[in-house]
């Protein structure tokens, strides 16, 4: 998804409980991390978000915000990556208030990478995740985001939940949605690229009330909010 296509999502999601979930959660990420450069990205050894990091990073530098750029923090980094790329796990021991360590764990995350969480939350920085709706991961954060489907119900679009167990789905597919597996991937994809433009909204910064206020008074004019 590219970022035309993420930006014309977001309007048509403007108003959904989607878009209202993706652009609050990235406006909390500006919100909490006080601290230059204390925005980290973290996740499953086999599944680091460099996806989400490269977006982030990409959308904060285009909108001029400097100061809460992204790291990724690797489990090993290799010896001769390049220094954005060799952020270790140190970088976790060091973390503290002021700063958040935002994970994205599409898979139910495994016991060591609950461990690392609950180390960095008892120092202070502020949790955020992206996950499917775990239950250990979501008790560890302060703030979550559980990714939505976008599929058709006969009348445009709705949304659905993604987060189910194998065993007792939560989520029953339309006859349209034949590869499920294809559309949570897409959902976490999707999500990813609303809360990078998020984050990097002028508003972000602004009080909850201020934005509210803009998007009535924009309505009563008859302009798009």
């Amino acid at each position: 998804m590219d970022l035309t296509r993420a930006s014309l999502l977001r309007e048509m999601l403007t108003g959904t409980e989607l878009g209202t979930q993706t652009r609050a959660f990235g406006h909390s990420l500006r919100r909490y991390t006080t601290r230059t450069g204390g925005l980290m990205l973290f996740g499953p050894v086999d599944e680091e978000p460099w996806h989400l990091t490269a977006h982030l990073d990409d959308e904060l530098h285009r909108a001029g915000v400097e100061n809460i750029r992204p790291s990724l923090v690797r489990w090993a980094p290799p010896p001769d990556a390049p220094p954005h790329l060799a952020i270790g796990l140190d970088r976790l021991r060091d973390a503290g208030r002021g700063e958040s360590l935002l994970v994205v764990a599409e898979e139910h995350p495994a016991a060591t990478l609950l461990e690392r969480i609950s180390d960095v939350r008892r120092r202070g920085t502020t949790i955020f995740s992206i996950g499917n709706g775990d239950k250990e991961l979501s008790s560890l954060s302060h703030e979550v985001l559980t990714p939505e489907l976008l599929v058709p119900d006969g009348f445009g679009w709705a949304s659905r939940p993604i987060s189910f167990d194998h065993d007792e789905p939560e989520y029953e597919p339309q006859p349209a949605v034949t590869d499920l597996d294809s559309q949570v991937a897409e959902g976490f994809e999707m999500a990813q690229h609303l809360v990078s433009l998020a984050a990097a909204d002028e508003e972000a910064g602004q009080p909850a009330w201020r934005r509210r206020l803009r998007t009535a008074i924009e309505r009563l004019g008859g302009e798009p909010g």
